[in-house]
């Protein structure tokens, strides 16, 4: 089996698992739906003091992040979670006055700190960092739209300190599968692209875009999809990231 210098890792749906039970739950056209929007509106309430419903807050949230994901998607490029409360405070066309930087701000890290409390490290997990710390040298490489959120949550559940360097979109400027997202981590550490191991669940962002400047992959296939009909295939397939450990 084919000995890597180092183990590549997605944030999302790889590394950690994306809780969305533990977000509120609203009722929207009869169907219940996670969201961070009623955190957002009770601190956006104390400014407005109810001018603006919560159906219409919730609309133009819902209307502007769908907005900036097609964009990202048809871009490639990453924009700043402080953007979309811009452009969403934008829509919301309330007089908020001289205090719209401080409602800005409160709103941004009210969604942000919730979305990392969803962030779910599991035990199994860890333990396979602790495993691959003393043969790999490793790294985080994510699609996320707030590099200090990333960070925090990292440092609360105690692995910073596995990776030698963490490369976030926000920082970059641009998204997974774009190449200089994954030339940013391997130009850190100075490692020839095919001795790199890339471990992520997105065939689209993580298999293809590694692939594509010569990493191996590893898929993670919870959900046992069949294997994309494509010219670029995985070198691995894993249902769950302890399953790792029987590659390295």
């Amino acid at each position: 089996m084919k000995k890597y210098q180092a183990v590549f890792f997605d944030l999302c749906g790889t590394l950690m698992q994306y809780r969305l039970d533990r977000l509120p739950i609203i009722s929207v056209d009869g169907m219940q739906v996670e969201s961070t929007t009623p955190l957002t509106y009770a601190c956006f309430r104390e400014f407005d003091r109810g001018q603006i419903s919560f159906e219409k807050f919730y609309k133009d949230f819902m209307i502007t992040s769908t907005e900036i994901e097609q964009e990202k998607n048809e871009t490639g490029k990453e924009f700043h979670s402080s953007v979309r409360f811009d452009r969403f405070l934008d829509r919301l066309d309330a007089d908020l006055g001289p205090r719209r930087t401080e409602i800005h701000r409160l709103l941004m890290d009210i969604h942000l700190e919730k979305v990392g409390q969803c962030l779910e490290l599991l035990p199994r997990h860890k333990e396979l960092l602790v495993k691959l710390k003393a043969n790999y040298r490793m790294a985080v490489v994510s699609n996320f739209d707030d590099v200090k959120t990333v960070q925090n949550v990292l440092a609360r559940d105690g692995i910073t300190d596995f990776f030698e360097t963490i490369v976030i979109s926000a920082e970059v400027g641009l998204r997974k599968p774009r190449k200089e997202v994954f030339l940013a981590a391997s130009d850190r550490l100075k490692i020839p692209h095919e001795e790199i191991l890339f471990v992520g669940d997105s065939w689209t962002h993580d298999i293809k875009g590694a692939k594509k400047i010569g990493m191996a992959t590893a898929w993670i296939n919870a959900d046992h999809l069949p294997l994309p009909t494509e010219e670029i295939q995985t070198d691995y397939v894993l249902s769950d990231l302890s399953e790792l450990s029987r590659i390295l």
